[in-house]
């Protein structure tokens, strides 16, 4: 028979274990490490990744790090708006241990660019053992997966602490800061006085407020209805979150109206000699007949910027403003008089809110994940006052990002032994992952009467929301059964299906069950990172996933420990933490590493090529010669070849020495089929690249393998 020759040159079709060697597609291969395999007609040595900056000497206390972008520079304590805004900032949210105590900092960089990160720990946070995220809309929002409430408990208003930048207005006084606040001051009796007199008594502490009235009993023409009025308050936010009303020990005394009687003479005066409850903008005062249970009527809406009003309607009156805010010393007021108001407001509480004033609480400790859709907030398997439920996906008010009242829940699955353990959002639709099963939830009403559950998929679930992540062609997550994809269309579809059953449960499982793997999304290359055991100092494994390809390849992560994933504007990050000996409690150095892992890299690349039959299995061939065509940019790399025949697998039949690439152009490597060995049915092929003594780990390229066989009219014995 004359002298054929078979080149390989596409390898795109990536790793295929699942098949049989001889039965995969010529452009996929048995095995492959640090090679990447996705551009058509070559093959390219893979990339680490790049540092963008480190520290020395600190403790990482978790994996969990959270990334998002401000307008305000984080690492400032002091400045002027100017100073604040000429230096946004991209930010990724780091968990340590600072002595006993956790610890939230930063590592930071300028927004717009792509340099390196330097940590900060000014603004950080303290106090959280499992810190779990959300950030909207210029705030960061932190809970704990513990379930753990930090901030003590006042049901009335909000324990999770967040971090904002303000600039407000406060009684004509400007304050520029970093504010990290979580509730208010336990609202107490002592905050509020409340007194049918016709001028200010009260003694006031920082923050405290006095409203006077008088009740006109002579003119007529008013349009309550006869009846004694109990009184409340709230606290509003900087972000439009209200309080519960607040019930006192000692109420203070019943307004007594007669038919025709009005309010007359009322008004509010504050001490402003020092800051305080700095996230608030204002606070209300409610009114309702006593004893009847309604709906609390808007008496007061004061806000610390504009003044006071009657209604959500009318324009403010403005404060009259005694001394300076956060003067420090002095006593320093601001007040508002002479208001009269004739009728009941029609705003109610409840309408203001959404929700009812008879909620038990509006808070909660704490949940496993949490996500934004249709601006509210989802959170699932949540803590509330002490009580655990797991099998919950409680949402706040449209608008209210702190808010969750206790009947805005959906109940899902319950009792059924499992539970919430990550949630996602996905156009209109929520995404819930208990470990087993994943539900799919339509969200597209403006009504919560409308939202409906669309789908369940058993045995499609998660361990943690680490192993998940958004791409655009849909949400991608692992489990011990592959990765999977869901684009809102169809049914979850596995994308691991070319990968070993067996092998992948190898690969992500250990002793413990799921090992802690990371998932991100590559927008450069629209390729999916699933990283293996990131909590393991030995060298393990990434696989990636390339969407265009629809195909596997995999590298080797470096023998350090990371923290999760996160997606910043120019690709995907993680520190990298050296571990001292792998004791926990020493001192680290850390690395923040952006990876492109299919750069044109330095690692030292196998790839196992399928076990090829030449076209006819039926009889036997003889091999005499391979041409590698590739190059190293002239860095004196080698690169050696073994061959396994007739589907050898776990021992090759012979080894080829490596030879040195060494050149910046394009270059054919000959290696010559040992004699003994030419003869087979089959024959698969492996690379190999090595350090030839020139720069350690140098680019390789490699455009084809050619492989020069001659068939005989032998059946194979």
């Amino acid at each position: 028979m004359p002298r054929a020759s078979l080149q390989l040159n596409d390898f795109s079709g990536g790793l295929n274990t699942k098949s049989s060697p001889r039965d995969i597609a010529p452009n996929q291969v048995q095995s492959v490490s640090n090679a990447v395999l996705s551009n058509d007609g070559l093959i390219t040595s893979s990339n680490s990744g790049t540092a963008k900056g480190t520290q020395s000497d600190i403790e990482i206390r978790s994996d969990r790090v959270f990334s998002f972008n401000t307008q305000y520079d984080i690492t400032a304590t002091s400045g002027t708006l100017y100073n604040y805004q000429s230096n946004p900032k991209e930010v990724i949210v780091v968990h340590e241990t600072s002595g006993s105590a956790s610890q939230l900092y930063y590592f930071t960089r300028d927004f717009g660019t792509n340099g390196n990160f330097s940590r900060t720990t000014n603004n950080n946070i303290e106090g959280y053992l499992s810190p779990v995220f959300y950030y909207i809309d210029g705030v960061l929002y932190i809970a704990d997966e513990q379930h753990i409430n930090f901030e003590g408990g006042d049901i009335a208003y909000f324990a999770r602490k967040n971090l904002r930048f303000i600039n407000t207005t406060r009684f004509n006084t400007t304050t520029t800061k970093w504010l990290l606040d979580g509730k208010v001051s336990i609202t107490t009796d002592s905050l509020a006085n409340i007194n049918d007199a016709d001028v200010f008594s009260a003694t006031l502490s920082d923050g405290e407020f006095e409203m006077i009235y008088d009740i006109d009993t002579a003119t007529g023409g008013g349009s309550w209805e006869a009846a004694d009025y109990e009184w409340s308050y709230t606290f509003v936010d900087l972000s439009e979150d209200e309080s519960l009303p607040h019930v006192w020990g000692t109420p203070p005394s019943d307004a007594t109206v007669a038919s025709g009687n009005f309010f007359t003479a009322v008004g509010v005066k504050i001490n402003i000699t020092n800051a305080f409850r700095e996230k608030e903008k204002g606070f209300r005062i409610y009114t309702r007949k006593k004893n009847n249970n309604e709906r609390w009527n808007l008496f007061l809406d004061v806000d610390y910027k504009r003044g006071v009003r009657k209604n959500l309607f009318d324009d403010y009156e403005s404060w009259s403003v005694t001394g300076t805010y956060n003067a420090g010393s002095g006593t320093n007021t601001a007040e508002v008089t002479g208001l009269v108001i004739e009728a009941p407001c029609l705003d109610t509480y409840d309408s203001i809110n959404g929700y009812s004033h008879t909620e038990d609480s509006i808070d909660m400790d704490g949940f496993i994940d949490a996500c934004i859709a249709q601006r509210r907030v989802w959170v699932a398997n949540v803590s509330k006052e002490g009580k655990v439920f797991d099998d919950r996906i409680y949402y706040s008010p449209f608008n209210r990002f702190n808010t969750f009242p206790d009947s805005y829940y959906l109940d899902i699955g319950i009792n059924d032994g499992d539970s919430f353990r990550a949630i996602k959002s996905l156009g209109n639709r929520i995404v819930a992952f208990k470990k087993n099963k994943v539900y799919i939830i339509n969200i597209s009403s403006s009504s919560d009467a409308g939202w409906y559950l669309e789908a369940e998929f058993e045995g499609y679930g998660c361990e943690n929301p680490r192993t998940i992540t958004k791409t655009p062609y849909g949400i991608c997550w692992a489990n011990k059964d592959g990765v999977f994809l869901f684009n809102g269309e169809s049914a979850p579809r596995e994308i691991t299906t070319n990968l070993s059953d067996n092998s992948w449960l190898n690969d992500i499982t250990d002793a413990s069950g799921i090992n802690e793997i990371s998932l991100a999304f590559n927008n450069k290359y629209k390729q999916l990172y699933v990283a293996q055991n990131i909590n393991s100092t030995s060298e393990t494994k990434i696989f990636v996933y390339d969407f265009s390809k629809n195909a596997w390849t995999i590298l080797n992560r470096d023998a350090y420990t990371q923290t999760q994933y996160v997606n910043l504007s120019d690709g995907v990050y993680a520190l990298e933490i050296d571990e001292d000996a792998g004791t926990t409690g020493t001192l680290d150095n850390v690395t923040v590493k952006k990876y492109e892992l299919l750069d044109i890299g330095t690692n030292v690349i196998t790839l196992k090529t399928k076990d090829l039959d030449f076209g006819n299995p039926g009889l036997v061939k003889r091999v005499n010669r391979v041409f590698v065509t590739c190059k190293d940019d002239g860095e004196d790399t080698d690169l050696a070849l073994k061959y396994y025949n007739d589907g050898k697998s776990s021992t090759h039949t012979g080894s080829l020495a490596a030879q040195p690439i060494n050149s910046s152009d394009y270059k054919v490597l000959e290696f010559t089929i040992n004699s003994g060995d030419r003869n087979c049915e089959s024959m698969a092929f492996e690379l190999i690249s090595s350090d030839g003594g020139g720069t350690a780990g140098a680019k390789i390229y490699i455009n084809d393998i050619n492989i020069d066989f001659r068939q005989t009219n032998k059946r194979p014995s």
